[in-house]
């Protein structure tokens, strides 16, 4: 008995170890895992090298440059695995490349002039030295994304999952020799810019390239993919929104001091999303498109996915919202004290959104493209909401979180009853069988 359990364990190995498509999944994962977790084990040696209002200016710098990377390429980066022939995906490439490197000089003089405007209106004027650098790093952030699109179109996945690790690592380096070289917040800042140059040079040495020399209409390129950049652009600016609007109304009424506490928070409270809702999200959308092409609803792998969640995240999240409080600033220093009562109270909306953020595809399997838009803009307008009442009522800060919670945690419960009925929906060929019977 014992052989045979070996045999049928060694046998499992080795079609694991044989087939391709799992040697991906676990080449992908492995490095988004790593990457995210010299992220995390930097965390405590930063959060005592830079006070909160360096975090602060970090948090504000990475909201200028989200909305920046949407104006810059359109998204077009998004677009690399679409295109039939390799051709026109280089062409996509070649296209991010010239759009942001345009934006980039158009951008950085711009941002320049503007730059004590821009923070203040952001609510730091500690920001201002550093919005000059907005342009270049949105650019390089949309190539880095680009090209890797492109590594992984021709199955270097292995060379994908290297670049996230050493980017990332050469984040963390970066931030090191900041706080050695740069005044205040300056080694944060760059950190993402540097990152994301390393990625792209990692990415380089093993992209096999088409020369510019060969002939590509990029303006035929880009009206061919207009419709679907235009529908990405308008989401991604929604979810920046959706983003900045808390985050710029924490720095001009809370200061910078909570804004950075905040910051922290924010980041510990999703880890269990970052890690692993989105391995789980991609796995159940290529189930349920599977199971959609074959004329079937797929309710029940949405029950199954959900079981799952609801078993990785309620032991978690619950220890969450009793635990954080004391282990924040154990883990980060004294400091963060308010951060450990700030992640106890975003980990109840974080909950929410850890069970019904990798379910919220169910929308694009059975071709809802409308309800993406739909509700983002419901997001959008809610979070302004709660921000207009926590102003005009003069909540605190924790009443604010609160509210913000609880306004995030009904929209994602509406999500998860809107993505359950889209899994039940018939196919319509289905339906026209059983008509006929």
């Amino acid at each position: 008995m014992k052989m045979m359990i070996l045999g049928f364990f060694n046998k499992l190995l080795g079609r694991f170890l044989g087939s391709t498509y799992w040697k991906d999944i676990t080449w992908l994962m492995s490095g988004a895992i790593v990457a995210q977790a010299l992220t995390f084990a930097s965390m405590p040696v930063f959060s005592r090298l830079f006070s909160p209002a360096d975090f602060a200016v970090q948090n504000l710098f990475n909201q200028v440059v989200s909305f920046t990377v949407v104006l810059a390429t359109l998204r077009y980066e998004c677009l690399i695995q679409l295109p039939n022939r390799y051709r026109d995906a280089v062409g996509l490439q070649h296209l991010v490349a010239l759009m942001g490197i345009s934006a980039s000089i158009l951008l950085t003089p711009i941002a320049w002039y503007f730059r004590e405007t821009l923070a203040g209106w952001a609510g730091d004027t500690a920001l201002s030295p550093w919005v000059i650098f907005a342009p270049v790093a949105a650019f390089a952030i949309s190539l880095g994304i680009a090209i890797q699109g492109g590594a992984q179109r021709r199955g270097h996945f292995r060379l994908s999952s290297e670049s996230d690790v050493l980017g990332k690592l050469f984040y963390v380096v970066t931030i090191l020799l900041g706080f050695i070289i740069l005044p205040g917040a300056g080694g944060l800042v760059l950190a993402g810019l540097f990152g994301s140059c390393f990625k792209i040079v990692w990415l380089l040495k093993g992209a096999q390239r088409i020369k510019f020399g060969i002939l590509i209409n990029y303006l035929q390129l880009a009206r061919k993919y207009f419709r679907l950049s235009g529908s990405l652009v308008f989401s991604h600016i929604l979810l920046a929104s959706t983003v900045a609007i808390p985050t710029f109304f924490i720095a001009n009424n809370y200061g910078a001091d909570a804004l950075g506490q905040f910051a922290i928070a924010y980041q510990v409270v999703m880890l269990p999303s970052t890690l692993l809702a989105g391995a789980i999200g991609n796995v159940y959308y290529q189930r349920a498109s599977e199971r959609r092409t074959k004329g079937l609803p797929f309710d029940d792998i949405w029950r199954s996915t959900v079981h799952k969640l609801l078993l990785l995240g309620i032991p978690f999240y619950v220890g969450a919202i009793f635990i954080m409080p004391w282990f924040v600033p154990f883990l980060f220093g004294d400091t963060w004290q308010p951060a450990g009562l700030y992640a106890a109270i975003l980990s109840f909306g974080a909950f929410f959104s850890f069970v019904t953020s990798p379910l919220d595809r169910a929308c694009l399997v059975v071709g809802a493209w409308w309800y993406v838009p739909l509700w983002h803009s419901a997001r959008v307008a809610t979070t302004g909401l709660v921000t207009i009442l926590a102003f005009k009522l003069q909540w605190n800060m924790e009443a604010f979180l609160t509210g913000l919670t609880i306004q995030q945690a009904t929209l994602y419960l509406i999500d998860f009853a809107v993505e359950w009925k889209f899994a039940r929906i018939q196919p319509m060929e289905r339906l026209l069988v059983k008509g006929a019977e």
